[in-house]
């Protein structure tokens, strides 16, 4: 694990994450984990719906039982796992999370920032999660107060990067550019 490189990425609900992660997937050959597919892994084999309340439910039951970072310690594993020379770890809303993959050698941290009109948008054409598209704008604003989400903004002050994704995928490609430059050199 010492030779790869660990992006870790954060960012409030809606704010493209997952959109950062794909362009270094696709651009970059990183492998991706999410701390979602191990939350959907659980939530499929109990034939629950894969909603944002019930992620939401599950991650801190798993927080609260097993300590703040258990779905961090899960990723470290898989990441001595991955062939990939580049391992981008999609998700991260925690502080104990961070702290723990604060301790792999060769870890950063990137913040992808967005204005809340903007996330809610997107969340509502992207149709993710399966109550995406019919959600409210104070229900949106509502999500942000889950005890899965509340941290969120607080992880910014710690970022070692981050993303302006208030503009189009060029921009926000541009930036992915420049930060993983400064990563590799």
């Amino acid at each position: 694990m010492n030779k790869k490189v660990v992006v870790g990425i954060s960012g409030n609900i809606g704010a493209g994450k997952g959109t950062v992660t794909n362009y270094l997937v696709q651009s970059y050959h990183a492998h991706n984990l999410r701390y979602s597919h191990i939350l959907q892994d659980i939530l499929g084999r109990l034939d629950l719906s894969y909603n944002r309340k019930n992620l939401a439910l599950l991650a801190e039951s798993l927080r609260n039982t097993f300590g703040g970072d258990i779905l961090s310690h899960a990723l470290v594993a898989e990441i001595s796992r991955a062939e990939a020379h580049i391992v981008v770890i999609d998700g991260i809303r925690k502080k104990d999370e961070l702290d723990t993959l604060r301790k792999i050698n060769k870890f950063y941290f990137i913040f992808v920032d967005v204005d809340m009109q903007i996330r809610y948008n997107r969340i509502r054409e992207r149709n993710e999660k399966s109550d995406d598209k019919t959600k409210t704008f104070e229900e949106f604003k509502k999500d942000h107060n889950h005890a899965a989400d509340k941290d969120v903004p607080i992880l910014k002050e710690y970022a070692d990067f981050v993303v302006d994704n208030n503009g189009n995928y060029t921009q926000m490609s541009k930036q992915v550019n420049s930060i993983m430059k400064d990563i590799l050199n």
